[in-house]
């Protein structure tokens, strides 16, 4: 399957990030997100035409400007940029656990220091809430261009499609 961001694309588009993670281990976070968070709010058909024929979608994909019904001037990033951080967030959240035959393990050295479990929470909903915000404006500019656009069916919203997490106390 054709992904409609590169590994490489995730921190360029999001918030660095080490350049030794593995990139089935990223592959995985962007068909995941591909999957639940902007398939929600695009629809099947939509995004599967994206995958099939994305330089359709070059505006769409990597952002610009736009003009209302009302004539007002409006800027979006993409649903690349959209797609990079909810590929981020579910690496904050997911990176260092690995599935042995030992069971479930936490990658751990000598030479780091782990971040609690709150501040991992904390930068996973930070990096989500920025993901959602940038897919609602490409909702919006879907929504506003419905004439060059007749795959999307949607009516304005995002549809959020993850857990919350919240920590109570320390």
């Amino acid at each position: 399957m054709v992904h409609l961001i590169k590994t490489n694309e995730v921190a360029d588009l999001s918030r660095p990030i080490s350049g030794h993670i593995d990139d089935k281990k990223i592959n995985t976070y962007i068909r995941e997100s591909e999957d639940i968070d902007l398939k929600s709010s695009l629809g099947d058909v939509l995004l599967m035409d994206i995958r099939s024929n994305p330089e359709k979608y070059d505006d769409l994909l990597n952002g610009g400007e736009y003009e209302d019904k009302c004539g007002y001037k409006h800027t979006f990033a993409g649903l690349k940029r959209a797609l990079a951080y909810y590929s981020y967030a579910r690496i904050v959240k997911n990176n260092d656990i690995n599935v042995t035959r030992f069971g479930v393990t936490f990658k751990d050295d000598d030479y780091s220091d782990k971040v609690s479990v709150k501040e991992r929470i904390l930068a996973y909903n930070d990096a989500f809430s920025i993901a959602d915000k940038y897919l609602h404006e490409c909702v919006l500019f879907l929504s506003e261009n419905k004439d060059k656009y007749p795959l999307y069916r949607g009516i304005g919203k995002v549809k959020a499609n993850r857990i919350k997490f919240r920590t109570i106390g320390d």
